[in-house]
């Protein structure tokens, strides 16, 4: 995990990527199995990354179009040539209520990764193309909307950091920090209500539960708990507890 320090810029080319067939058979393989054990599973559009380049002020990538077996795939599976891999671009947000708590997600038991901990976000989707590039600020505001019913321009934030791949996670990851204008019980109550509103009316839940670290013991905290984390979780705890 790498600090923001450049511009980022995301060019969207409207093709997808091209994948050997022999890869081709064994994804289609193993999304059969994936839907039996999760038949709520969907194989959408998503995007990779297929190049990056940087100057002095500038971290300029281009995204391509792929789907999200070739994603799950890459995520349980693994594959071994860098070109191939489903480098996803995503973004995230770690919130901070204003009685410093840090605010994670446990993943809701119907998600491909259940009771996963991680920051609210997610992959970026067409939705998010503006002007031929992908729009971290957009993409964000629909996540935290979707997820938390969250406005994003209520709340104080920044791009801090960037998830780059490496040999535990295929992503590329661009996480804000940002101070929340509620207490604990605060936001609790507010989502366990929005929660409530979602299954009442038969929508998706991408969020099971929150998980509130005090943010002194964040880190101890966060490592007594047994599920399964999102690689750049821990890290990512860390650095915000210093700051």
């Amino acid at each position: 995990m790498k600090k923001i320090e450049k511009n980022i810029i995301i060019k969207y080319e409207d093709r997808y990527v091209n994948l050997p067939e022999e890869l081709k058979i064994k994804i289609t393989e193993f999304w059969k199995n994936a839907v039996k054990e999760n038949p709520k599973l969907f194989n959408g559009e998503n995007f990779i990354i297929e190049s990056t380049s940087e100057t002095e002020n500038i971290i300029e990538m281009k995204a391509v179009k792929s789907n999200y077996s070739h994603y799950l795939y890459n995520e349980r599976i693994g594959i071994k040539e860098e070109k191939y891999r489903a480098c996803s671009p995503w973004t995230g947000i770690l919130l901070q209520t204003k009685d410093d708590y840090f605010v994670i997600g446990e993943a809701d038991s119907t998600t491909s990764i259940p009771y996963v901990l991680q920051i609210t976000g997610g992959q970026m989707d067409k939705s998010d193309i503006i002007d031929g590039k992908l729009d971290l600020v957009h993409n964000l505001k629909r996540e935290l909307k979707e997820e938390m019913n969250l406005n994003l321009d209520e709340i104080d934030y920044r791009f801090k950091f960037i998830e780059y791949p490496n040999e535990n996670r295929n992503a590329y990851g661009f996480i804000a920090l940002g101070m929340i204008d509620k207490t604990k019980e605060e936001l609790q109550k507010y989502f366990e209500e929005y929660r409530k509103y979602l299954i009442d009316n038969n929508l998706e839940t991408e969020i099971g539960r929150l998980v509130f670290l005090k943010k002194e013991i964040a880190v101890e905290q966060l490592d007594s708990m047994q599920n399964y984390k999102r690689p750049y979780l821990r890290e990512l705890i860390e650095i915000a507890s210093r700051g």
